[in-house]
């Protein structure tokens, strides 16, 4: 299904001040719920906000996903604003922060975004072992803790493996 377009509006721009700002806003339905998809650019500046978030919210969960294929590494991924991305074999643990927005991208764009932002922080052992996971060279596990429940895989071996609760 193609996104649907809700909004569309002209607004005064945060950073030139112009009333430049083409705002759209789309919903996405995806198998676990709909998204919001906000695209918003100005014509003089170039101030451009991008953002994806939940349209609604649904049962906490937890999805796996045995990663060992060329197809799984390109299988789509929205991990919500809210999500904990966990890869057990790596040593990874992401946890959503304050200014996370969420992202959807593919199993190998993750670890490519993982790469970047951990930067030179990453021991050199570690970022190698990521990189191989990146080629193919490895199998690994793809996690995600999702109390929005809104985050998916698409991929048919993804498992729901748990109903996350608030206690947890």
């Amino acid at each position: 299904m193609e996104p649907q377009l809700i909004m569309d509006e002209v607004f005064k721009c945060p950073i030139c001040g112009r009333n430049t700002l083409n705002a759209k806003d789309y919903v996405y339905e995806t198998p676990t719920g709909k998204l919001l998809l906000s695209n918003w650019e100005c014509n003089e500046c170039h101030f451009l906000y991008r953002d994806v978030k939940p349209y609604e919210t649904n049962e906490p969960m937890e999805l796996s996903l045995l990663v060992s294929t060329d197809e799984d590494l390109s299988s789509i991924v929205y991990r919500s604003a809210f999500a904990t991305l966990t890869i057990p074999e790596l040593g990874v643990e992401v946890q959503p922060g304050s200014a996370y927005q969420g992202t959807v991208t593919t199993v190998r764009g993750l670890l490519e975004i993982i790469i970047d932002n951990v930067g030179s922080l990453c021991k050199k052992k570690n970022c190698e072992k990521i990189r191989d996971a990146m080629n193919g060279k490895i199998s690994f596990t793809l996690i995600l803790n999702d109390p929005s429940g809104t985050s998916f895989i698409k991929n048919d071996k993804t498992k729901s493996t748990r109903p996350l609760y608030p206690s947890q």
